[in-house]
């Protein structure tokens, strides 16, 4: 003789309804993560002295990744001459105004999140203003005293 639990079928325990799996199935999905990718990648730039540099870029990821900004090495805060602008559409832009010789060198980017990392290196190049001797008004040589 087998005793059963009213309204209880003897084919299925506890917390394994349909609607139990069906949770279970949507918690793995949201937890799916993905690693960044660059869908759109910056570019090396040269410019002059006091000029705007600008790097764009895009990237995607599962959750969204952070970004981090590296020159020669040395992480990169938002400050008054680095401005780190991100837009709705989520291309995001550092722009250095105004760019001086310093600024010249290797920067990097790395977007980071739990499933991974990636990064790019781009180089900017900054050219210096060169005080140049030429002729005063009128069209006089200039001449030093000394």
């Amino acid at each position: 003789m087998v005793i059963r639990s009213p309204g209880r079928s003897p084919s299925r325990s506890p917390g394994r309804s349909p609607a139990r799996r069906l949770e279970e199935t949507d918690e793995i999905q949201l937890e799916r993560l993905y690693k960044p990718v660059f869908v759109l990648k910056p570019s090396s730039i040269k410019c002059s002295e006091g000029q705007t540099a600008r790097f764009d870029l895009k990237v995607v990821g599962r959750p969204m990744p952070d970004t981090y900004w590296f020159h020669n090495g040395q992480q990169v805060i938002n400050d008054y001459t680095h401005k780190i602008v991100i837009k709705e559409d989520g291309t995001q832009s550092l722009i250095i105004v105004p760019a001086v010789p310093q600024d010249s060198g290797e920067w990097t980017v790395v977007a980071q999140n739990r499933a991974g990392r990636t990064s790019v290196s781009v180089d900017l190049s900054v050219e210096g203003m060169t005080l140049q001797t030429g002729r005063g008004e009128g069209g006089h040589q200039l001449q030093s005293d000394h």
